[in-house]
C-alpha cells in the first residue's frame, strides 16, 4: 500500500550516504579525475567577464535566495522548538518526536558544513585569478600557500536547504516522504544555486553539502527514529 510504513524509514542504509561522502571530494579534489574541468565548465555559466551574472547587492536575490530563505529557516525552527516543548498544541501532522529530529538535523548540519569549510582549505571562486580575485584556483588536496582563504567547501549557505532532507526521514507515509525529498533537494539547490551564480561557491562545494546532510540525516533518522 502507498501509505504503508516501510522498514527503511526508522533504519535507512547509510551505505549511499557514506559513498557521496567520499565520491565529492575524490572526484573534485584531484586534477586527473576531470572534477576540476567540470566545476568550471559549470561555473562559466555565471561569469560575464568581469562580473557575475547576479550581483552581490541584488536586493531581489537576497530576499528570495539569501537572508529571505534564512528568516523562513529560522522561524520553522521556531515552531519546531515550540512543538518540542509544547507538543500537546501540535498539530496532528508532527509530534515532539519528529520536532526533535528536524532540529537536531537543521542544527547538525549547518554546524558540521561551518566547522568543515574553516579547515578545508578552499576558496570561493570570486577569489581566484580566474574571476578576477588574487588567488590561485587549487584544489582540495593541492598543497596550499600561507594565508590562502579557507571559507568555501562544504557551502554552507546551501546547507540551511539541504538540512531539510531530513523531511523525507520524518514520517512513516507517502506523500509525505516524497514532499519532503523534493523540500529538501529543491530548496538547498536553489541556495547553492544562488551562490554559484554570484562567485561564492563551486559546484562541488555545493554537492559536498548535499552529500554531507544526506549522510548526517540518515544517521539521526537511525538514532532517533522519528517515525516511532
Amino acid at each position: 500500500m502507498m501509505d504503508s510504513k516501510t522498514p527503511s524509514v526508522d533504519s535507512p542504509s547509510l551505505l549511499w550516504p557514506v559513498l557521496a561522502v567520499l565520491a565529492v571530494p575524490l572526484y573534485f579534489g584531484f586534477s586527473f579525475t576531470g572534477g576540476e574541468r567540470l566545476d568550471l565548465w559549470f561555473q562559466n555559466f555565471f561569469w560575464l567577464g568581469n562580473s557575475w551574472i547576479i550581483p552581490h547587492d541584488s536586493f531581489w536575490g537576497n530576499v528570495l535566495a539569501y537572508d529571505g530563505i534564512k528568516a523562513c529557516l529560522i522561524l520553522f525552527a521556531l515552531i519546531l522548538i515550540f512543538v518540542a516543548l509544547w507538543p500537546a498544541r501540535a498539530p496532528q501532522w508532527l509530534n515532539r518526536r519528529k520536532a526533535l529530529y528536524i532540529i537536531a538535523c537543521m542544527a547538525l548540519v549547518s554546524i558540521v558544513s561551518t566547522q568543515l569549510r574553516a579547515v578545508s582549505g578552499m576558496t570561493t571562486p570570486s577569489d581566484t585569478v580566474l574571476y578576477g580575485g588574487q588567488y590561485p584556483h587549487l584544489l582540495l588536496f593541492d598543497l596550499k600557500p600561507a594565508g590562502y582563504p579557507s571559507r568555501a567547501f562544504p557551502a554552507g549557505h546551501a546547507s540551511g536547504g539541504f538540512a531539510l532532507i531530513c523531511l523525507y526521514w520524518a514520517w512513516a507515509n507517502q506523500p509525505y516522504r516524497r514532499w519532503g525529498l523534493v523540500i529538501g533537494l529543491g530548496l538547498g539547490s536553489w541556495m547553492g544555486l544562488y551562490q554559484i551564480a554570484r562567485g561564492e561557491h563551486f559546484l562541488s562545494h555545493t554537492l559536498a553539502t548535499a552529500a554531507l546532510a544526506w549522510l548526517i540525516c540518515t544517521i539521526l533518522a537511525r538514532w532517533i527514529k522519528p517515525t516511532a
